[in-house]
């Protein structure tokens, strides 16, 4: 996802000049800004604050789309790369999905319906485990290692 280069659909500029479906300052300023001269991951690093939930919500909404003649997508493999030498949980799938959730409806209406797309659309153990590692450092920034070191563990990561 990160990797790839993202145009906004007719819905997306609509929503531009509309502002019915995205809020939140920091997914409308991605929005504003994004098209197929960066990647996903390089407009969130230059958007301060945005994240990837943030572009997934876009994607969710069909705001943007992966851009005409983009280069393909890494396959999945290279999520399960990504993981190498960092923590894995020791739930399986289901367990992961189902904790995250239940994470995600406690966080309160914006930022749980946020965290319910990314968690809806990691398709296999390595993206969710990702997820689970930056949400888990997201708690850390906002609630302290204590926060983090709880969820960790609820998450599975001791």
């Amino acid at each position: 996802m990160l990797e790839e280069r993202y145009e906004k659909t007719e819905a997306g500029r609509a929503e531009i000049k509309s502002r019915d479906l995205v809020q939140a300052r920091v997914a409308r300023n991605l929005l504003l800004v994004i098209d197929a001269g960066k990647t996903g991951g390089d407009w969130l690093a230059l958007v301060q604050g945005a994240a990837p939930a943030d572009l997934e919500l876009l994607l969710a909404l069909r705001l943007v789309q992966v851009a005409a003649g983009a280069p393909p997508t890494r396959p999945m493999a290279g999520a399960s790369s990504r993981l190498t030498g960092v923590p894995t949980s020791s739930l399986d799938f289901t367990q992961l999905y189902t904790a995250l959730s239940a994470f995600a409806k406690q966080q309160g209406l914006l930022k749980g319906y946020k965290l319910a797309l990314a968690v809806e659309q990691c398709q296999d153990i390595a993206q969710l485990q990702t997820l689970a590692l930056d949400v888990v450092d997201r708690v850390r920034a906002s609630k302290g290692d204590a926060a983090a070191h709880e969820l960790r563990a609820t998450l599975g990561f001791n």
